[in-house]
């Protein structure tokens, strides 16, 4: 996991994935897979329906734009400030969480991938300006 730090990475959604897609980071390393990590309190998400998703499972408040079948969504977890952020395509929605357990680790990427999903994780990229 991450301790700390900026930390930058890009999954590519591909042509499988209807909306049932997560991505954000957990606080915690293992969960049931039976649920999405971000059904908990220690976890935090953007979901294919342009919302956000922490400590809740049906519901969450209108962020970003809604994506499936493609595109590249960027997740930026700044440690310093607490933040974790996204992108869709390049366009960058601004801050999603500003939390105080984001500046302490480990914590983890993590993707919920429920039904038909497929991405592609690409990692070592510099983050955008």
């Amino acid at each position: 996991g991450f301790m700390s730090g900026i930390q930058y990475w890009e999954i590519v959604v591909d042509s499988r994935t209807q909306n049932e897609l997560k991505i954000g980071v957990s606080k915690e390393k293992k969960k049931d897979i039976e649920s999405a990590f971000s059904d908990y309190p220690t976890g935090y998400a953007f979901y294919g329906l342009g919302e956000l998703r922490h400590g809740e499972c049906s519901t969450g408040q209108k962020y970003g734009k809604k994506f499936r079948k493609s595109g590249i969504i960027g997740v930026c977890l700044n440690m310093e400030q607490g933040t974790l952020s996204f992108s869709l395509n390049g366009e960058f929605f601004g801050v999603a969480y500003k939390d105080k357990a984001l500046e302490k680790g480990p914590i983890y990427p993590a993707v919920g991938l429920l039904r038909v999903c497929g991405i592609t994780l690409i990692t070592g990229k510099q983050m955008p300006i």
